[in-house]
């Protein structure tokens, strides 16, 4: 025998009210000036020729084996942080 279960159906969304602080911090123009010198995305084939390299292909085999630079993907293509890199390989100002 079979006994019918009534099956429940999955909430997507929580049932309970989460209270978030909504303020906003604002950035002034000097502290976006600060932050673009920290952050600066390079595509992977450009990271490639900055390091002298043929193609990107060791790069690509780094991110496949979760090695290597940190990287990340928007819309498709994958960007690295150029002066984080170059902190990581000791090359600069920064070093």
């Amino acid at each position: 025998m079979t006994k019918n279960k009534k099956q429940k159906q999955l909430s997507l969304f929580p049932t309970k009210k989460i209270n978030l602080d909504t303020k906003i911090n604002k950035l002034n123009d000097e502290a976006v000036n600060k932050l673009l010198e920290t952050f600066q995305m390079v595509s992977s084939k450009q990271l490639a020729k900055i390091l002298s390299k043929d193609n990107d292909n060791s790069l690509r085999v780094a991110r496949c084996e979760n090695r290597g630079f940190t990287w990340y993907k928007h819309d498709g293509t994958v960007y690295y942080n150029l002066p984080e890199v170059m902190r990581e390989i000791k090359v600069g100002l920064n070093a």
